[in-house]
C-alpha cells in the first residue's frame, strides 16, 4: 500500500481501489474530529450499502473506491477521464457509472462518451445491469471498443457518497469532513492522480476533468480558475500540474450531458494534431 501522511491506497483488482484515511493526522484538531464524529452516523445511514463500503475503527477510516487504468497498450493515444467522486452503488457494483437511479444505462456511456465520439461499446441492451457492467469493464480493460483513444478512468476524490440527496457527490464528502479538511484531502488526492497520470499518459496523452474541484486542483498555476461559464464555452484549457507536456481540459459536469458531450468533442478535436488521431464517428 502506498503510504501518505493522510491517505493510503492500493489497487485490489482492475477497478476496485482500497483506500484508508488516517483520521488522527487528517482531523488533527479536536473540534474537527468532534464535528466528524457528530456527522458520521448520519452519513453512514444515508445509503444502505455504505456499511458494506466503509469501515471505521479508531483513527482508521477504510473504504472501497474505483480506478480503471488498462495495463494493455496499443497505438492509440491515452486519454485519462477524471471524474468527481464515486457513487456508492457503482462502487458496490464494481464498475464506474453502473446505472442511473432507475437501473438503466447511465448517461455517461450513452449520452456523453458515445455522442462525443470518444467511446462506442458493443453490447446487448437486454443484458442485466450486473452483466452489462461486467461486459463494459472487460471491454475497457481489453481495449475492445471503438475509439480514437486508449481510455483510463479515475476519480478525483476517492471517498464515495450517495448518488443523490444531502450527502451526494463531493459536496456530501465536504459536508462530512468540513471545508478545511477537504482542502487537505484534495492535496493528497492530487498526488494520487498525478502519480497515475505519469504512468498512464506519458509521453503523449491528454487528461479531462468533469468537475470544479478536480480542475482547480490539477491545473497549472497560469491556467484559469474554474467557472461553469468557461466550461460551457470550451475555454477551460491548460496543462496538468507537474506535467507541462500533458494538456488538461475541463468540460461541464456529467449532469449537463448535452453541453458535456459537445464540449468534450470540441476540445478533443482541437487536440487532434497533438494526439495524432481524429474523432471520426
Amino acid at each position: 500500500m502506498l503510504t501518505k501522511s493522510i491517505l493510503s491506497y492500493r489497487q485490489e483488482d482492475p477497478v476496485r481501489l482500497l483506500c484508508e484515511i488516517n483520521l488522527k493526522n487528517f482531523l488533527s484538531f479536536p473540534e474537527l474530529r468532534k464535528r466528524f464524529n457528530k456527522k458520521w452516523n448520519e452519513f453512514l445511514e444515508s445509503v444502505l450499502c455504505n456499511k458494506e463500503i466503509f469501515d471505521l475503527k479508531g483513527d482508521r477510516l477504510k473504504y472501497q473506491s474505483e480506478q480503471l487504468i488498462p495495463t494493455k497498450v496499443d497505438n492509440r493515444p491515452p486519454l485519462l477521464l477524471i471524474l468527481g467522486n464515486p457513487a456508492i452503488h457503482s462502487v458496490k457494483e464494481g464498475m464506474f457509472f453502473s446505472s442511473e437511479g432507475d437501473k438503466k444505462e447511465h448517461r455517461f456511456w450513452k449520452n456523453i462518451l458515445a455522442k462525443a465520439g470518444v467511446l462506442e461499446l458493443s453490447y446487448d441492451s437486454n443484458l442485466s445491469v450486473t452483466k452489462l457492467n461486467e461486459l463494459r469493464k472487460k471491454q475497457l480493460l481489453d481495449l475492445d471498443y471503438k475509439s480514437p483513444f486508449r481510455i483510463g478512468l479515475c476519480i478525483f476524490i476517492s471517498m464515495p457518497s450517495a448518488p443523490s440527496g444531502p450527502w451526494s457527490g463531493i459536496a456530501g464528502v465536504q459536508k462530512l469532513i468540513g471545508a478545511q479538511a477537504m482542502k487537505e484531502l484534495e492535496k493528497e488526492e492530487s498526488r494520487r492522480i498525478i502519480e497515475c497520470a505519469k504512468k498512464f499518459l506519458l509521453p503523449k496523452g491528454v487528461a479531462v476533468t468533469f468537475q470544479k474541484n478536480a480542475w482547480n486542483a490539477l491545473r497549472s498555476d497560469n491556467d484559469p480558475e474554474y467557472k461553469l461559464a468557461l466550461a460551457r464555452d470550451g475555454k477551460l484549457k491548460g496543462k496538468l500540474k507537474e506535467m507541462p507536456k500533458v494538456p488538461l481540459l475541463g468540460v461541464p459536469p456529467t449532469r449537463l450531458s448535452g453541453p458535456c458531450s459537445k464540449i468534450l468533442r470540441q476540445l478533443l478535436t482541437e487536440q487532434a494534431a497533438f494526439l495524432g488521431t481524429l474523432l471520426t464517428y
